[in-house]
């Protein structure tokens, strides 16, 4: 029993998500794809970015994915698809990790900035 719950307790996400809006711009998320050819969108990945939870660190674009500071990698950025809103950044996220010791960082799937930053 205490196994089964150290490994929930591991693939569960801490703290808040990025997805709060998801269902309202679901049908602009279905379609991204990143620089991978990879789709975004699970129906639950998607979201608005917080300004809080953005930064530009030297030359690099940070996100803060529960509570840690991931680097936006060149291939997050999306290939196909527009942001629902273009007053802030979007991004998906994974909701839970695909294996137990996965970072938060490694569940970033996509990012859109806002225009001009």
């Amino acid at each position: 029993m205490r196994p089964l719950l150290v490994a929930t307790l591991l693939l569960c996400p801490l703290g808040a998500s990025a997805q709060e809006h998801h269902q309202l711009h679901h049908a602009y998320y279905q379609n991204w794809v990143n620089k991978q050819d990879k789709g975004c969108c699970n129906n639950q990945d998607c979201g608005e970015l917080r300004a809080e939870n953005e930064r530009t660190n030297g030359d690099r674009v940070e996100v803060r994915i529960d509570g840690e500071w991931c680097p936006v990698q060149p291939f997050h950025y999306l290939k196909k698809g527009n942001a629902p809103d273009w007053s802030t950044s979007h991004v998906c996220v994974q909701k839970y990790a695909t294996t137990a010791n996965a970072s938060a960082c490694q569940r970033l799937l996509c990012y859109q900035p806002k225009p001009g930053t």
